[in-house]
Order: C-alpha cells, then sequence, then structure tokens
C-alpha cells in the first residue's frame, strides 16, 4: 500500500519556479564599493610651439611663343577626307618665359604629319612685349 506522504506530497523532480531575487545590501559608507585607480598625478600638457609653412610659386611671364599653323581636316573612319570641313589650329612648339631666375626656354615636339594634316605656316613668332599676335 502507498504511503501517506506519496498520495498528499508527490515530489516534483525538476525545479521549474525561478528562484527568488536575491537582496541587495545597502553600504553604510558611502566611499564603499568604488573602484579607486592609484598612478602618477596629473600633469597639465602645455605646447606653446606653433609651425606655420608657406609656400609660393612663380610660374613667370610668358615672354615669346613659336607656333605652327594647320589644317585639320575631317576624316571618317574609312580613312576618306573631307576637304570641304576643316579646323585651323596653331600648335606651340617653344616658349619663352621669364621668372625670376631668368629666362627658361621650352622646346615642344614639332606638329605631327598625316594625310589629313596640311602645314599653312611654321614658326610664327608671338612676342608678347611688342605687341602680341600679328
Amino acid at each position: 500500500m502507498a504511503g501517506f506522504e506519496t498520495v498528499v506530497r508527490p515530489a516534483i523532480v525538476p525545479n521549474i519556479r525561478p528562484s527568488a531575487a536575491q537582496k541587495v545590501v545597502a553600504f553604510d559608507d558611502p566611499g564603499q564599493g568604488f573602484a579607486v585607480i592609484h598612478g602618477n598625478p596629473a600633469k597639465e600638457l602645455n605646447l606653446t610651439t606653433t609651425t606655420s609653412i608657406s609656400i609660393s610659386r612663380n610660374n613667370g611671364q610668358e615672354v615669346e611663343r613659336r607656333v605652327d599653323r594647320m589644317r585639320v581636316y575631317q576624316m571618317d573612319d574609312g580613312g576618306n577626307i573631307n576637304k570641304d570641313n576643316f579646323v585651323d589650329v596653331e600648335v606651340a612648339n617653344r616658349l619663352r618665359v621669364k621668372d625670376p631666375t631668368g629666362r627658361v626656354t621650352t622646346y615642344y615636339r614639332p606638329a605631327p604629319s598625316a594625310d589629313n594634316i596640311e602645314i599653312l605656316k611654321r614658326d610664327i613668332i608671338y612676342n608678347t612685349p611688342t605687341g602680341g599676335a600679328p
């Protein structure tokens, strides 16, 4: 026969109920419970050094320009040249510049030659101090 305890109070194997909240103990000392960090005393960092860098560059003034005047005709993908449609251009081949170190002369590659390019005039000089372009 079953015992009295088995009938009245059955055993529950796993405890499925959450545990009760734990009480927080109040501190008597307000400073208690805080971490204290020890180290070197704080010092003021004062940087009074300043640095300023300034760079200026003068490219100079153009004094003389030598150009080649040419006519470039329209060319289609097949290589056919249309002489009715063209553009006249001037290509610089030499520049003279006056800068603080003296006169500087820069030479450029001569104008290219091709089937659709016609040279009209070579070595046209534009002199800035004497009135510019002719």
